[in-house]
């Protein structure tokens, strides 16, 4: 019987990638130890993991040296750290960090990273990426709500109304959809854009009015993600967006691009136009931010409006993030046992990144190509890159 590993997380996140529900799950099918302390920070005692039939063990290094495989949401290790052959899964962030791949490119290493994961219906039960993105979504209208000077519902007190706040969502991927839902469900006057059309009737049918920019590339083919716009549709958006900012109480916005630089949505000039006690929330930080101003895990005060860029977000629900990890890793580990020996399985193809220490997924190797090896077949040199606007 092959040796699951569970590490201990950083203590920025405090999510722990599998829960004691989740060691029951895998326990007939693997041997399960957890490092002492993993889900401490998510509410998960060491004494739950005991009763579901793990062994506890005191260090990463004892994890390292004694487990198969090896499980940690997104902790990296040195080359000299990953030790003996074994599978490692995770959420590695690849595409924006291709150099941590490095460290697991070693004979008898296997790397599998769930950012990878194909948007099939096959693989939406793995889907760690959409996971983190709804508790995103959710914790950025939260922490808006705290940080902003006017009340999220309408109120009619014996002093008179307080109308509802005015919130402005940029993008619909999940964690735009579950910002503008529980916007809603708060009270909230919410406007939402969007690169995509399709996304349309799903804003509306959350009770959002969607902001719609003529011109917008979109590619049938991106399985239903958008694509990398162009200089002057960008410029097109940002005007309509300065329009909508000035009456915005609150901001969130959620736009990335995997491997990329986040597009530029909130410049300085738009921050400079909004009212004061405006609320900003960029969810895009971690690859240089939505908002010309914004920065990392940061706020930032321009002009009496509030900037804040987190980039662990979700670890402020901890508890509830990891319920819904732990349910994806388990699903993608079983599916792991069962397909392993399977080559051309359509999920473990797109989320391995190493095999026996060489570096095999395809993504990942267009990255190191020239850049005119992924030019488009237009010719024109710009590659129409899938844009996740998941988170």
């Amino acid at each position: 019987m092959q040796h699951l590993g569970v590490l201990k997380e950083g203590e920025r996140r405090r999510l722990v990638a599998l829960t004691p529900a989740g060691v029951q799950r895998l326990g007939k099918q693997l041997r399960i130890s957890v490092q002492r302390g993993a889900g401490r920070g998510a509410g998960y005692s060491d004494e739950a993991y005991t009763q579901a039939g793990a062994t506890l063990v005191d260090s990463a290094e004892d994890i390292l040296r004694q487990c198969d495989i090896v499980l940690s949401h997104d902790s990296h290790y040195r080359s000299e750290d990953v030790g003996t052959p074994k599978t490692f899964i995770g959420f590695f962030n690849v595409l924006s960090e291709p150099a941590v791949v490095e460290s697991y490119r070693k004979p008898g290493t296997d790397l599998y990273s769930l950012d990878l994961i194909p948007r099939t219906t096959l693989a939406q039960a793995m889907d760690v990426l959409s996971s983190v993105a709804s508790i995103s979504g959710y914790q950025a209208v939260l922490l808006a709500a705290e940080r902003s000077l006017a009340t999220v519902p309408m109120i009619t007190s014996a002093g008179g109304t307080l109308r509802p706040a005015k919130f402005l969502i940029m993008g619909a991927g999940v964690a735009g959809l579950q910002a503008i839902a529980t916007a809603r469900r708060l009270g909230a006057i919410v406007r939402a854009y969007d690169v995509r059309s399709a996304s349309r009737t799903e804003v509306e049918s959350l009770g959002a009015a969607f902001i719609e920019v003529e011109g917008a590339v979109e590619d049938k083919k991106a399985g239903g993600y958008a694509v990398e716009q162009t200089a002057e549709h960008l410029e097109r958006i940002r005007q309509t967006i300065h329009q909508e900012a000035v009456l915005a109480d609150v901001i969130i916005t959620t736009a990335k691009i995997p491997g990329r630089k986040a597009p530029l949505l909130i410049t300085e000039d738009m921050v400079r136009s909004m009212k004061p006690g405006a609320v900003i929330i960029d969810l895009a930080t971690a690859t240089g931010g939505n908002c010309a101003l914004s920065e990392p895990d940061a706020t930032v005060m321009r002009n009496e409006v509030t900037i804040m860029g987190p980039t662990a977000i979700e670890g402020g629900c901890a508890h509830s993030t990891s319920f819904l990890l732990s349910n994806n890793y388990s699903v993608f580990i079983e599916h792991l046992l069962k397909n392993g020996a399977n080559a051309e399985d359509e999920i473990l193809r797109g989320t391995r990144i190493v095999k026996d220490g060489v570096l095999v997924n395809e993504r990942m190797l267009a990255l190191a190509r020239p850049p005119q090896a992924a030019a488009s077949p237009s010719g024109n040199g710009q590659a129409q890159a899938a844009a996740e606007k998941r988170s």
